[in-house]
């Protein structure tokens, strides 16, 4: 298992060295405004975009898990793989562990340079009105309850983390049905997406079961251990599949 974490690492950390070279560039350029510039527009953009990049980032990484296992199996480079000595749980569990650790590593990279980033702009400037108050109806439209502090952000990053990996498997076992039980049919990218959208639905109908009265960053570590939980079925489910029409 570990040298498939290891192979499934190696082929994805391209991208990870690309997102931290623009992450880098948009940290330089919002240093440089922050510390050489004097218009709070200039920087109100350079917080924006890194922003966008952690947002972007992270999706990236959860989208080219997908493309990678999309390749593996309709490519005859990528189908070797099924040929050794491994079984179909140990093959896609080492992708899904290996998104999981890099969808967590990168969201608390992200995470701690926000933190950062704000503890600069404050000690800085004192505050940025116009800043916060975007970033504050961004939060409101996920929840209107949560509070703009650390705990409830953290909470809330840990949920929406928790909730893309629960999608990225989803679209998993989409990609599977796809090759293994909808190959050469009419409308097979239709019926798969479909089949994406339906389950995605279930999971947010499946989470949104669970709001109580209870503080909301309870709320969101329940709905992110309820996508974990949506996570590991979507794996074993899609093993299977694999490991009956897939597997040599």
């Amino acid at each position: 298992m570990s040298m498939l974490l290891k192979y499934e690492m190696k082929k994805t950390w391209a991208l990870k060295l690309i997102i931290l070279g623009i992450t880098a560039a948009a940290e330089a350029a919002f240093l440089i405004t922050l510390y050489l510039g004097s218009q709070d527009r200039a920087l109100t953009v350079t917080c924006l975009l890194l922003f966008l990049i952690a947002m972007g980032g992270t999706m990236l990484i959860g989208v080219q898990s997908v493309l990678t296992l999309h390749r593996d199996m309709n490519t005859k480079q990528g189908y070797m793989l099924y040929m050794t000595p491994r079984s179909s749980f140990q093959i896609l569990g080492a992708k899904l562990l290996e998104n999981g650790l890099s969808l967590a590593l990168a969201g608390g990279f992200f995470f701690l340079l926000g933190f950062l980033d704000v503890t600069l702009l404050f000690s800085k400037l004192g505050s940025l009105e116009e800043l916060w108050d975007l970033f504050r109806d961004f939060v409101r439209m996920i929840d209107d309850e949560i509070q703009l502090n650390a705990q409830s952000i953290l909470c809330l990053v840990t949920e929406l983390l928790a909730s893309w990996l629960a999608t990225v498997s989803v679209a998993y076992l989409a990609d599977i049905v796809s090759s293994a039980l909808l190959n050469g049919k009419k409308m097979n990218g239709l019926l798969s997406f479909l089949f994406f959208i339906l389950l995605t639905i279930l999971l947010n109908w499946i989470q949104n079961r669970f709001r109580t009265g209870a503080a909301v960053e309870v709320l969101l570590l329940v709905r992110a251990g309820i996508a974990l939980l949506y996570s590991a079925v979507m794996y074993v489910v899609s093993a299977l599949v694999m490991d009956r029409y897939l597997s040599v």
